[in-house]
């Protein structure tokens, strides 16, 4: 039976409580808005089709990331990146809105503006990360009849294809300014073709002579990738570490030792993650299939190498005469 009372403020609350359901209650600006809305919840509690929705409408997206904080992100193994990603959502124009709340237009309006600020491949990751909230919210946190706002908008393209390759003289100048552990780094990113995680997470004991075996790719599958001489001489210059691992430095900081390195060489234009894109190209220019490229490499798919087919078609018409 619902039960109505005037506010001193002038509003009209209306608390709800019916045998078998939780107590509801709300506060509306007149009293036919209190009736409609308390005769629409009893009639469904009669129909026994009603649904509480009070978590979801009092639950804002800030409150619901810190529980996915504390339950989802330490199971994932980008924890500490995705932990940062999540307390910028917090700090967003979408932070204190409640989750029953967000519509598309909504999630529209917050790509928009973010696409002025950051990379449409951030503001991908970040709606993405949006979308999987409401998926956990829906699916394990009794949320069923929420409905995810991010799934009715448009993802931004994302077109981040690079072909940056070394001009003359560029990698001896950025070698230059590198210390003896970041110019390993930089051998075996351009004679493996290795992702930036896979160099920084590599250990000891996945070095087996000339093959690295690499058991958490970005794929999920196992790779075996082959080591040069010059990759293998690279490794034999380090000391050992107590912890196992190759290297001391982690992504981040390759990033920006790279970076830093090229700003000192006076390099511009050229990025740590484009050493795998003259890797592959130079796999290529050594004569290597696309197959054999592709296990080497890890890319998911042939058409992934298909930018680099020119290299190989050259090499071909040169064989042809």
């Amino acid at each position: 039976m619902a039960a109505f009372r005037k506010l001193p403020n002038g509003k009209w609350f209306v608390r709800i409580r019916r045998t078998g359901y939780p107590e509801q209650s709300q506060a509306f600006p007149t009293r036919p808005e209190a009736e409609l809305w308390a005769a629409e919840i009893e009639s469904t509690m009669l129909r026994g089709s009603f649904i509480c929705k009070k978590e979801a409408e009092q639950t804002t997206l800030a409150e619901a990331w810190d529980r996915y904080l504390r339950e989802i992100t330490p199971t994932k193994k980008g924890a500490k990146r995705e932990r940062s990603r999540i307390m910028l959502l917090q700090k967003s124009s979408l932070g204190n809105r409640f989750l029953a709340s967000l519509r598309g237009i909504d999630i529209a309006a917050y790509r928009d503006s973010r696409l002025k600020e950051v990379s449409p491949r951030t503001v991908q990751v970040e709606m993405a990360a949006i979308s999987h909230l409401y998926t956990i919210c829906r699916k394990e946190w009794g949320m069923e009849y929420l409905t995810n706002p991010v799934m009715s908008v448009r993802s931004p393209k994302v077109n981040n294809a690079r072909d940056r390759r070394f001009n003359y003289g560029e990698e001896e100048a950025i070698r230059e300014h590198l210390n003896p552990e970041m110019n390993a780094i930089v051998t075996i990113a351009i004679e493996t073709a290795m992702r930036r995680s896979e160099i920084a997470s590599l250990r000891w004991d996945m070095i087996r002579g000339h093959v690295i075996t690499l058991k958490e790719t970005k794929n999920g599958a196992v790779r075996h990738v082959p080591l040069s001489s010059a990759a293998r001489k690279a490794l034999d210059t380090l000391p050992r570490r107590e912890d196992g691992r190759v290297f001391g430095i982690y992504i981040d900081d390759m990033t920006h030792r790279f970076k830093a390195a090229c700003d000192s060489a006076g390099v511009t234009g050229m990025r740590f993650h484009d050493l795998r894109h003259e890797a592959t190209s130079r796999l290529f220019e050594r004569g290597f299939s696309i197959m054999e490229v592709a296990s080497i490499t890890g890319h998911k798919s042939l058409t992934m190498l298909q930018r680099y087919t020119h290299i190989a078609s050259s090499d071909l018409a040169k064989r042809l005469g």
